[in-house]
């Protein structure tokens, strides 16, 4: 049977290397038949680099919001916008801002369709060690790209039918046609994971553990940015924790923990010990800091969330919640009154260095401008109620200061989101390692313990104290679980992790609705000086119910097939 493909120039501008200029464009702008497609290598290709460019670009792309705006980490100051309405119940198989699931399987079939027939005719002229050469790494890309959308199938939409049977999804590794009746059901969830794994490691066969200056052509720094051998070892670690959780290790099987924290541990050997790191990594292209990224050049971050007096819309309001959640700089949590030296009157003082860069706050300084978000001041809603901040915090981590958003003289910078970076290697491993074994265990010898690897994030921020968490690993598992929760929170906040590791932890419907508390920042003036009065308020409180701990099933996929069960609940 003779079909359409559908592949635009879109679909060929899908990567920007360092070093390269190629955006693989061929001079077409419509649909191609299937015998166009296998008659170019270049269009063969786009179908892999469709899938590359359907991966995010940015962090906040949750209706132009992180994802953390569902979560106690942040909300939103656009009262209309989906994380706000998802937050507060408006979630439904209907209306699922983090639904994946036509995106995800339209790739994995254009992925399948590559490796099946586009191998065959991608080609390089003339040249047969080239040639060879592409073609694995090309094959290897293919595996690993396939994992990634299968992986986004089992975050978002896994979860237990009537029967309390934790399914995935309907796994397709081979390409159907319209003349092929396909009624096939959602597997198991270890299937699901157990396909993500083995393709993983198939990808792992054809790929380089990184692309290298003075390399092959076929594997030197021009193709950063594409799937890498040490990319696919940390998609398994990504998901073999997550099969390991509560959520979907309900009987608590320890072995699923001693597989998470060995695969972990697998590309922390890869990747070596964490590299120092300034507060603006994501702005470097040689940052060691990303395994795997992707990259733009915009000002769209700085446009959503600079603060008003900036000409920003401030849009991301992390939330008081998320600020006390950073300890002090000598480690301690700011409720240890007695060993963290944290005062209420002059809160911002002696934190944890991440807090800096990640949260603006009343006092800071960003661009040669302080931070003024009193009731009254530049960044009120006096000054524009769109554009105020609901909590009296904006977000720092991410926005380039090399970014303008005057009239008339704008400027753009450099952006790189990372899909897998080395600190969540870390955290994986004490995780892990954690559940399997204590704190301070290492009966099979790996050579590093939770606490090591906790340690090395805390140290690696600036952190150079370990005090509280000697104290804390001596008090167990239980205690040591916490400090790994909260490592993991305020480490990748704004990378959109919190809300699906609160769900994966199975934790109660009351953190799910965590009430969300803001800083109220009152001017004090007086005939001699100018002050400000902090006060903690409350600002929003979430409507998650039960079943929300999973996510949906889309309605109309229901609807076209019996074999397609929802999940419990939706």
């Amino acid at each position: 049977m003779k079909y359409i493909i559908n592949i635009s120039v879109a679909a060929f501008m899908a990567l920007s290397f360092v070093g390269c200029n190629d955006y693989f464009e061929p001079e077409i702008d419509e649909n191609r038949s299937e015998e166009q497609i296998w008659s170019h290598p270049e269009y063969a290709e786009g179908m892999l680099l469709g899938a590359y460019k359907a991966m995010p670009s940015l962090y906040n792309t949750y209706g132009n919001d992180f994802l953390d705006c569902a979560t106690g980490n942040a909300t939103s100051n656009n009262y209309g916008a989906s994380m706000i309405r998802m937050s507060l119940g408006g979630w439904s198989s209907n209306s699922n801002p983090i639904d994946s699931w036509s995106d995800s399987f339209q790739q994995i079939r254009n992925i399948n369709l590559f490796i099946e027939k586009g191998l065959d005719v991608v080609y390089v002229d003339h040249n047969a060690e080239l040639d060879s050469m592409r073609k694995v790494r090309l094959k290897g890309e293919a595996y690993f790209l396939r994992a990634w959308y299968q992986w986004q199938l089992l975050q978002n939409h896994a979860g237990p039918d009537e029967n309390g049977n934790i399914l995935g999804f309907p796994i397709l590794t081979k390409v159907y046609t319209q003349d092929d009746e396909v009624n096939i059901p959602r597997a198991s969830y270890e299937a699901c994971l157990q396909q993500i794994l083995d393709d993983c490691d198939t990808s792992s066969m054809y790929l380089p553990f990184k692309y290298e200056s003075g390399a092959h052509i076929e594997i030197n720094e021009n193709n950063v940015g594409r799937a890498t051998k040490t990319a696919a070892m940390a998609l398994k670690s990504r998901a073999s924790l997550y099969a390991a959780s509560p959520l979907f290790n309900p009987v608590l099987d320890s072995e699923k923990w001693k597989i998470a924290a060995s695969l972990s541990k697998d590309i922390i050997d890869v990747i070596g010990n964490l590299p120092s790191i300034n507060t603006t990594f994501y702005n470097d292209p040689n940052s060691s800091e990303l395994i795997m990224r992707k990259y733009e050049v915009n000002k769209s971050l700085e446009t959503a969330n600079f603060p008003l007096v900036l000409n920003g819309n401030g849009r991301t309001n992390p939330s008081q919640n998320l600020v006390d959640a950073f300890p002090m700089a000598n480690g301690y949590p700011i409720a240890d009154e007695i060993n963290s030296g944290y005062l209420e009157d002059d809160p911002y003082t002696g934190r944890d260095p991440r807090f800096y860069s990640t949260i603006l706050y009343q006092g800071a300084s960003f661009k040669d401008t302080t931070m003024d978000f009193s009731t009254d001041g530049p960044n009120s809603e006096l000054a524009s109620p769109e554009r105020a901040s609901r909590t009296g915090y904006m977000l720092r981590k991410w926005m380039s200061p090399d970014v303008r958003l005057d009239i008339g003289n704008p400027k753009t910078d450099e952006h790189y989101y990372a899909l897998f970076r080395k600190v969540e290697m870390y955290l994986n491993y004490a995780e892990a390692a954690n559940e399997a074994w204590s704190p301070e265990g290492d009966p099979l010898g790996i050579g590093m313990t939770a606490k090591d690897a906790i340690n090395a994030v805390r140290s690696r921020a600036g952190i150079t104290s370990t005090a509280y968490v000697d104290e804390v690993a001596a008090q167990g598992k239980e205690a040591f679980r916490e400090l790994i929760k909260n490592e993991r929170r305020i480490e990748l906040c704004f990378e959109n992790h919190y809300f699906y590791d609160l769900r994966r932890w199975n934790s109660s419907i009351d953190q799910l609705n965590e009430t969300i508390q803001g800083m109220e920042i009152e001017r004090v003036i007086t005939e001699t000086d100018t002050t400000y009065q902090l006060t903690v308020v409350d600002v929003k409180t979430y409507n998650y119910q039960d079943y929300m701990l999973y996510g949906p099933i889309p309605y109309s996929e229901v609807l076209k097939s019996s074999e397609i069960v929802q999940n419990k609940g939706w």
